[in-house]
């Protein structure tokens, strides 16, 4: 946090947590459209991810809202 501000600092790591769900779409076989729309959601939670941290000063909060997000997904979608 002394030599990146927050918010470089945290666009970075929503493009990075993008990146890390590529495998999981090219092992599923998705459509382009579905996967740039995917990415720009991955994108946005990250964003959100690192706001709970900021916010909050622990990652156990953001590893909560991720869960509690993944468990939405999984019984609404």
């Amino acid at each position: 946090m002394d030599s990146v501000r927050f918010w470089i600092a945290n666009i970075i790591t929503a493009l990075l947590f993008a990146s890390i769900h590529f495998p999981i779409w090219f092992y599923k076989g998705l459509s382009f459209p579905y996967m740039l729309s995917s990415t720009i959601t991955a994108f946005v939670l990250g964003i959100i991810f690192g706001l709970v941290y900021k916010k909050s000063n622990s990652l156990w909060s953001a590893i909560i809202v991720h869960s509690l997000y993944n468990l939405l997904v999984s019984l609404f979608y």
